[in-house]
């Protein structure tokens, strides 16, 4: 007896056969779909990235141009003011003289400040004759006023009188 060995055909079946396909064909897609990414849609993102980033580095700096402009002008004028601060007189130094020898039951309102003169015109108002008679002694008496002029007094029905005042400031009130 004589043993003879045949190889054996194993028919498939057709669902293994429809499943291998598949899954090549899957396999296939998934390639093909990475490959597609990679090259087409990826490239495109980086060049969008690099368009916004650019266009972003430009926002930044007209920004800091426009912030530098706006700083420039500040600077001018800040010199120009200095300028004007340094060559002109310092009215300024006149109030704090002017508190010192204004009555205290006297205001004044209307106040005009010609620099170039160092006149100063000012309207009174007080409860009194008295005050007025006293805002005279205080004024005879301060070595910042050159001169003075009283005007126009007058006593309102109220009681109150008004008058002007004009004053002659010595020069070195203002330096």
């Amino acid at each position: 007896m004589a043993i003879e060995i045949e190889s054996v055909k194993k028919g498939g079946s057709g669902k293994e056969n429809i499943a291998l396909v598949f899954s090549i064909l899957v396999l296939l897609a998934s390639f093909g779909f990475y490959f597609y990414y990679s090259q087409v849609v990826l490239s495109q993102k980086k060049v969008e990235v690099s368009n916004l980033n650019s266009e972003l580095a430009n926002l930044g700096q007209e920004d800091i141009a426009s912030k530098e402009a706006e700083l420039a002008l500040a600077g001018k004028e800040i010199n120009d003011f200095k300028v004007l601060f340094q060559n002109n007189p310092k009215a300024s130094a006149f109030f704090v003289v002017f508190q010192e020898w204004v009555h205290p039951k006297v205001s004044y309102s209307g106040f005009n400040f010609d620099i170039a003169l160092r006149k100063i015109s000012m309207s009174g108002t007080t409860s009194g004759f008295q005050n007025v008679m006293q805002q005279i002694a205080i004024l005879d008496q301060e070595d910042t006023i050159d001169g003075y002029q009283i005007s126009n007094v007058a006593l309102s029905e109220s009681g109150a009188v008004t008058f002007d005042l004009d004053l002659i400031i010595n020069q070195a009130v203002l330096e």
